[in-house]
């Protein structure tokens, strides 16, 4: 995470997610202070630790343990500097507002991230908007009750030796009505209500759109790459080492020429369906779809080998092909024979391909030609998959055991011949 994201993101923790209520209340706190705020130890030490604890829910607010209980950081804090005014600062109503605020709206998010259902999610980030402005709300009541007792404390007529200690929860009611004669405060209710709905409305219909948006994003390019792109707007071009596979289906044109169009669709939905949840399930990512060839990329996700990755791919493609069939001929459609699969390790240039008004996030350079030239390369030597010499010294010893030498192949494009090794 660059610098920039971080900060933007920081921003976006203290205004929308979990720090609108520490946030305001020090902002209010400030307006009645100015300078003096920083007088306060327990003001201050607030504002610190909102920021702690925006850089830890930043960082690691994913995770929905880290979400709830990174939420409860201020307020614990907050108490246990501040407890020593007295038990009466416990029982306050903001400070009790604070807590309820925190586990509720931390509670809320935990389990946004924990739902599985769009719908659900929808309605917590709904109640989230209502509770955010709903507690802007009672602060504004707290502080402008607050300002009514200082009044009063100075024309005589009440006697309050601790303002505080008048502002819990239950004896807080008792000023309730002082507040609602003012027609202002009645206007600034209704206002905050309907400000909750359409707020709440709008933030729903924005995750909705959001969520169709990656959803159909998603069907054409890889989620990963998806987020790249929405979140930055554009990839950089790069250039790295990655393994690629090319597989390609066996006498297709002959299956195309004896079957209808709608048949040999479904066939190729139900392969390539197949296709993308076995490289994914190996940290791969499909790049692209070209008639009835699969391109896949391995190597983009750390902490994986790419070659070993790719050659998974292809051995649990092979045993699952049978059961493939099985549903196939279950379907009314044609089966599938075989199909050839060739890998190869290499330098690529990896970004942003196409015209202004098209591109295609996709990987170029001689390893993608070397793969697509090995995956030609089954048919001459009657073997389901050919990798390169670069690729085979990647392996784990169990796949080098699946390969044997081929010998030295001229391909097409290199003015060199290479060594490959073919699936025994």
């Amino acid at each position: 995470m660059n610098k920039a994201s971080f900060v933007t993101k920081m921003v976006r923790e203290l205004l929308l997610i979990s720090g609108q209520f520490a946030l305001f209340y020090i902002l209010m706190n400030f307006s009645n202070d100015g300078l003096g705020f920083f007088t306060n130890t327990g003001h201050v030490a607030l504002f610190a630790f909102l920021i702690l604890q925006t850089m830890i829910l930043v960082q690691f607010g994913q995770r929905p343990l880290i979400r709830l209980f990174g939420s409860l950081i201020v307020p614990l804090i907050y108490t246990i500097i501040e407890i020593k005014e007295g038990w009466y600062f416990v029982f306050n109503a903001a400070h009790i507002w604070f807590w309820i605020f925190s586990i509720t709206t931390g509670s809320m998010q935990a389990l946004i991230l924990i739902s599985k259902k769009q719908k659900i999610k929808l309605a917590l980030e709904f109640a989230l908007t209502v509770v955010n402005v709903g507690s802007l709300l009672l602060l504004y009541f707290y502080f402008d009750t607050m300002k009514t007792i200082d009044d009063a404390i100075r024309s005589g007529t009440r006697n309050i030796p601790i303002p505080q200690a008048e502002l819990t929860i239950g004896a807080i009611g008792a000023w309730l009505p002082a507040f609602l004669s003012d027609p202002t405060h009645i206007y600034i209710i209704i206002g905050g209500a309907f400000l909750a709905l359409s707020l709440g409305v709008g933030r729903t219909d924005i995750l909705r759109l959001k969520e169709r948006i990656n959803t159909l994003f998603g069907q054409y390019v890889d989620g990963e790459i998806r987020d790249r792109i929405i979140s930055s707007g554009k990839v950089t071009s790069q250039k790295a080492e990655l393994c690629i596979l090319f597989a390609d289906i066996r006498d297709f044109t002959s299956i195309s020429e004896t079957h209808e169009a709608d048949t040999i669709t479904g066939m190729l939905n139900q392969y390539f369906t197949l296709w993308w949840q076995t490289i994914n399930q190996h940290g791969g990512i499909v790049d692209k779809f070209i008639g009835d060839a699969v391109m896949a990329v391995f190597g983009l996700r750390s902490n994986r080998s790419p070659c070993d990755d790719a050659v998974a791919s292809f051995i649990d493609m092979k045993a699952l092909l049978p059961d493939l069939n099985s549903k196939l001929k279950t379907l009314g459609l044609p089966e599938i024979q075989n199909f050839g699969v060739g890998i190869h390790f290499g330098q690529v240039v990896l970004g942003d391909i196409g015209s202004n008004e098209r591109k295609n996030y996709t990987v170029i350079g001689d390893t993608v030609n070397v793969a697509s030239r090995l995956e030609s390369a089954t048919k001459v030597f009657k073997t389901s998959c050919v990798i390169s010499q670069e690729t085979y010294l990647l392996l784990c010893p169990n796949y080098q055991s699946q390969f044997q030498l081929l010998g030295s192949a001229n391909l097409k494009g290199k003015s060199k011949a290479i060594k490959i090794f073919g699936y025994k």
